[in-house]
């Protein structure tokens, strides 16, 4: 097949993992992504300073310091900049993506675009998470330096996306840990299932990813867990919000990096890169759902997902059956759960819907996590030439969507518009909301908030009797009745508040 020169390829991917580190040892994040820029470039095979000195543009996805979690040790005003000052590049660009664990998906679909466009040539994608170091340094009363100042600011991507309202914030949709555990409830009434049946099915499907994770010399927490150790709360396994245990939680607590390199075709072939490194984005797409949790369709499936993933994999011209490898992205077992039943696929799928080990398990670098995934997908289709992989990356709430098929064989660049499910989606009514419910009504998915492995409160979202009209509320007294009992449609009674629904249980 002769190929336009301006075709994209993936050629480097590299990644990096610190569980060892004393506090106050580990890696800055600007020493972190420069480790992993250099391996994956020097993963591409051909001449490493050829290929350094041909970077025309590199991109950083946002990290959390930037992502409304604070910087305590300085901030850097452009870290493209702080990379390719450390690896002696010159790129004309430099780009700092916006907040979403599914900029690192998005990111290579853009610039892939770009590079066919004829607008770069060789282009650097990097991320990282310090937060062990961080955290570890901060409890030993250690300062760190990480602040950098450059010359010039990164440039920045689009405008940020606000995932909550001031309502919803008021009434604790704000966390993921308090977020993700509404889903798990409306699924466990979607299924038909008892609560701690449901829990055991939860358990029995992270299980597997921990086994993964045990596997993967990258993984932050190495180690295989039985489905009755994850979700058996215990002193050091508390619930955070029911029915999820702290080891169902994704954990950010990592020093983790990946970096992945993309370049045209005519560059590859400039610069001595082999044909077998060279990996093809076959089919991506990039969906959006209702942006605001209390807007959704409901809470057990995702329009955008499923429409997004069949964009994908048809740009592609294959189906699920068509996939070797993939990567589902896994910050909760909702989200695992939903992405799976969205693309048709068991949950015990005989081909695994991990390959890094899952956010909780082989660790959740920030936005940055499908970074790793997409290196894992390049890795398992070099290896197995002309096979397919799929990489599902999350952002938000289940908000932001991104998916690639990617493979080893070779395909003009795919010229279909990644974005183009997206104006059905927004078609999409939103069931009717009120901010000042009051009445009967019934729950339709809830979650009970812990604080130190005791119940704190209930987060409702309900409807009323009188005209199914969705609302917000916290149930503070009796939430513990709420565990391990059926709760999605329970009778509830709501009364409006300032700023916060309070909701009592009718029976």
């Amino acid at each position: 097949m002769t190929l336009d020169p301006r075709t994209p390829v993936l050629v480097g991917v590299a990644q990096f993992v610190d569980r060892d580190s004393a506090p106050g040892e580990g890696l800055s994040p600007q020493d972190m992504m420069a480790r992993v820029a250099r391996a994956a470039i020097a993963d591409a095979g051909g001449d490493p300073a050829a290929i350094t000195s041909a970077i025309d543009a590199i991109v950083v996805v946002r990290l959390f310091q930037d992502s409304g979690f604070g910087a305590p040790f300085g901030r850097q005003n452009n870290l493209p900049h702080g990379i390719a000052r450390r690896i002696g590049a010159s790129p004309r660009r430099m780009v700092y993506g916006p907040v979403g664990g599914n900029t690192p998906q998005m990111l290579a679909t853009r610039f892939m675009r770009e590079i066919a466009d004829g607008a770069h040539e060789v282009v650097l994608l990097a991320g990282c998470e310090p937060i062990r170091t961080q955290s570890r340094a901060q409890k030993a009363g250690i300062t760190l330096d990480w602040a950098e100042e450059s010359p010039t600011d990164a440039e920045t991507l689009g405008r940020e996306m606000r995932f909550v309202s001031p309502h919803e914030f008021a009434h604790g949709i704000a966390l993921p840990v308090n977020v993700y555990p509404l889903f798990e409830n409306a699924l466990c009434a979607h299924y038909g299932r008892d609560p701690v049946a449901h829990r055991q099915a939860i358990g029995a499907l992270m299980a597997r990813f921990t086994e993964v994770a045990a596997r993967n010399p990258y993984a932050q927490i190495p180690v295989a867990r039985s489905a009755e150790e994850l979700i058996t709360p215990t002193d050091d396994n508390r619930y955070i919000g029911y029915p999820y245990t702290k080891y169902l939680n994704s954990n950010m607590f990592v020093d983790q990096a990946a970096a992945v390199l993309l370049m045209s075709s005519a560059a590859a072939d400039r610069l001595g890169v082999p044909a077998a490194k060279r990996v093809f984005l076959h089919g991506a797409a990039d969906t959006v759902e209702k942006i605001l949790v209390s807007e959704r369709l409901n809470y057990w499936s995702s329009p955008a997902i499923r429409e997004g993933a069949a964009h994908a994999l048809a740009m592609a011209e294959t189906d699920m059956a068509g996939i070797a490898h993939m990567d589902l992205y896994s910050c909760f077992p909702s989200a695992v759960e939903i992405a799976a039943d969205m693309m048709g696929l068991a949950h015990d799928d005989p081909r695994g819907l991990t390959l890094t080990g899952g956010l909780p398990y082989f660790g959740g670098p920030g936005n940055n996590y499908s970074m790793h995934a997409i290196a894992e997908v390049a890795a398992r289709c070099r290896a197995a030439p002309g096979t397919r992989g799929l990489v599902f990356a999350n952002g938000g709430y289940l908000t932001k969507h991104a998916f690639g098929v990617w493979s080893t064989a070779p395909r003009p660049f795919p010229e279909v518009d990644p974005a183009a499910p997206q104006a059905a989606l927004d078609a999409i009514p939103s069931p009717p909301f009120t901010e000042k419910p009051e009445g009967a009504g019934r729950i339709e998915t809830m979650t009970v908030v812990h604080d130190r492995g005791e119940p704190a409160f209930a987060i409702i979202i309900g409807r009323l009797d009188a005209g199914e009209v969705r609302f917000l509320a916290q149930l503070r007294e009796g939430c513990a009745e709420l565990i391990d009992r059926p709760a999605v449609g329970r009778p509830i009674r709501v009364a409006p508040g300032d700023p916060v629904n309070l909701a009592t249980l009718a029976g």
